[in-house]
């Protein structure tokens, strides 16, 4: 993998969202903090470390969990708010997919997702906006997304310390 890769992924800490009258503001920040702590799981493992299916007998890995994500961002976000094409890319092998040979391939796809759902996002006017895709309205989705990415945040930070072999924070 390019070293210089996992410098896109911005994970430096930090602290938590300020508290914030504005709902749509309080909830995209709170997405964004939830996203930065799912790439923090990423940090002082190499891509087998990435890949590896660390907690026996569960399948699953941190880079499953991405794959994961990549498709929630997908559902919820960028297809689910901005319609289009749905293309679920992982099909139903998501969590037990990948490895160190797809870890760039899959880290990129991810990214790709993020930026266009930040752009759905962005494109509806109130938190009442009903998505294109699946027509939930917004405040609906980015709370689900909070949700989703705080359930998998707590199981990488598991697979990471397995995976590191040590408790690293």
């Amino acid at each position: 993998m390019n070293p210089d890769f996992l410098a896109r992924l911005d994970i430096a800490k930090e602290d938590e969202p300020e508290p914030d009258p504005d709902l749509r503001k309080l909830l995209t920040n709170w997405l964004d903090y939830q996203r930065r702590v799912f790439r923090r799981k990423l940090r002082n493992l190499d891509p087998q470390g990435i890949a590896v299916m660390s907690i026996p007998p569960v399948g699953l890995s941190i880079l499953g969990l991405t794959r994961h994500m990549t498709q929630m961002e997908h559902v919820y976000l960028s297809w689910g708010l901005g319609g289009g094409d749905r293309v679920m890319v992982y099909g139903d092998d998501d969590f037990e997919g990948g490895s160190p040979d797809t870890l760039e391939t899959d880290l990129a796809l991810y990214l790709e997702e993020v930026e266009k759902a930040d752009r759905a996002i962005a494109s509806l006017p109130s938190l009442d906006s009903e998505g294109l895709g699946h027509g939930r309205p917004l405040q609906a989705v980015l709370i689900k997304m909070v949700q989703e990415y705080a359930v998998h945040n707590g199981q990488a930070h598991m697979l990471r310390y397995a995976a590191l072999g040590e408790v690293i924070r």
